[in-house]
């Protein structure tokens, strides 16, 4: 699941509740990880992925933020 759409989803409890989990505020998590507009340390990267609970794998953190491009597939050139 890209990590945008599993914000998204959340309510506020369950964002703020996610928010602590990865040991930043709401307000951060809403405006800065879910528009990627901030670069993100290698130890919030990795909460983002572990208390998503499964739901966001580390890669699809990692090209949230533009570290790494997925390519579907059968894609691939």
């Amino acid at each position: 699941m890209k990590l945008r759409d599993y914000i998204t989803g959340m309510d506020s409890q369950a964002l703020a509740t996610y928010a602590k989990r990865c040991r930043i505020a709401d307000s951060y998590l809403r405006l800065h990880v879910k528009y990627a507009s901030k670069d993100p340390s290698v130890s919030l990267i990795k909460a983002l992925a572990h208390e998503s609970d499964g739901n966001v794998s580390l890669a699809e953190v990692l090209e949230h933020f533009g570290v790494i491009d997925i390519v579907p597939v059968g894609k691939a050139a």
